[in-house]
């Protein structure tokens, strides 16, 4: 059903994507001391949140193949943000765990993850970031019904992770770990 409200609606999803893509870019490029991946950054804030996960574990949270996971613990642990441990029950198995740089930059990586979804979203009221929410799980929904099978091989193409598990801890991490500090 095109018309001139959607295609306008399609344009101003773009142009809103690109500018939050440059804000998130502009914000990185300031904090020259944490040069972190989007995707590490994901892991990180997953083991501030709950350290000594299985690369098992945090393969399955991060909805990444194993292999992938492998190397970005490989470059964090490079980079001395974690480092390995052999799990005392089972050899066979590593836990990974934030050293004390690791944790330092995990919550500067938060800090600065907040400061971006509060500028980004300063304009709206809670019941107007709710009502956004809820349309953009429809239009999800939609586009994901709307693939088929293709959406399962997008997921794993793009290793994508979706709505409120798009930081660890989804959309209400920020305000917990907010308080707990």
């Amino acid at each position: 059903m095109y018309n001139i409200t959607s295609e306008k609606l399609l344009q101003q999803i773009n142009y809103f994507t690109n500018l939050v893509n440059r804000q998130q870019h502009n914000s990185n490029s300031k904090d020259n001391e944490i040069m972190v991946s989007r995707a590490q950054g994901h892991l990180l804030g997953l083991l501030l949140m709950k350290d000594g996960l299985t690369q098992k574990e945090l393969s399955s949270q991060l909805q990444i193949r194993p292999a992938s996971l492998g190397e970005l613990v490989d470059k964090l642990q490079q980079n001395g943000y974690v480092e390995r441990r052999l799990n005392e029950k089972d050899k066979r198995v590593s836990n990974v765990y934030l050293t004390e740089h690791g944790r330092n930059s995990a919550n500067e990586v938060m800090q600065a993850r907040m400061q971006l979804v509060d500028n980004v979203f300063s304009g709206l009221s809670e019941e107007e970031m709710n009502q956004l929410s809820s349309l953009m799980s429809k239009l999800i929904d939609s586009i994901e019904q709307s693939s088929g099978e293709n959406i399962e091989k997008l997921r794993k193409e793009h290793h994508g992770i979706r709505g409120d598990q798009d930081f660890p801890g989804g959309a209400n991490f920020f305000r917990d770990h907010q308080r707990e500090r």
